[in-house]
């Protein structure tokens, strides 16, 4: 559709390997571009200052200043970005207190990054729809 902005997404992850594995991924999506991969915390809350991205994923375990440090720093600072947050953490504590904290979407690495690729495609097909709900709190 000419005329839609590209959907900006900022991948923040501590292994190098699945940051590039989502890159590329993401990057074969229309109208999506990876402003920014970071390897910790502190990067992503600074990345998404300096790149000011749509879309954030973020590893929950991260040296330097975790992914829910980071979460909740984004949302106190005002950020309206979407968050999804990949783990390998799926119990219900670890994604209850993220949605709380005010993550969009929360998966499990486990399960591959397919979902999380169908709400990047989702975003880039319309803006302010997800190819997913955002994932209810329990």
């Amino acid at each position: 559709m000419p005329g839609l902005s590209r959907v900006r997404v900022l991948v923040a992850d501590d292994s190098p390997l699945l940051r590039r594995l989502l890159r590329d991924a993401i990057e074969e999506i229309d109208r999506v571009e990876v402003v920014a991969e970071v390897g910790d915390g502190a990067a992503a809350v600074d990345g998404v200052r300096a790149h000011r991205p749509d879309v954030v994923v973020l590893d929950l375990q991260m040296p330097v200043l975790g992914g829910m440090a980071a979460l909740q720093r984004l949302r106190a600072d005002g950020h309206t970005l979407r968050v999804i947050v990949l783990t390998n953490h799926s119990e219900s504590p670890y994604r209850d207190a993220c949605l709380r904290a005010g993550a969009d979407h929360f998966f499990d690495k486990s399960a591959g990054i397919d979902r999380v690729l169908d709400v990047v495609r989702g975003l880039a097909a319309d803006p302010e729809v997800s190819a997913f709900p955002p994932s209810p709190v329990s």
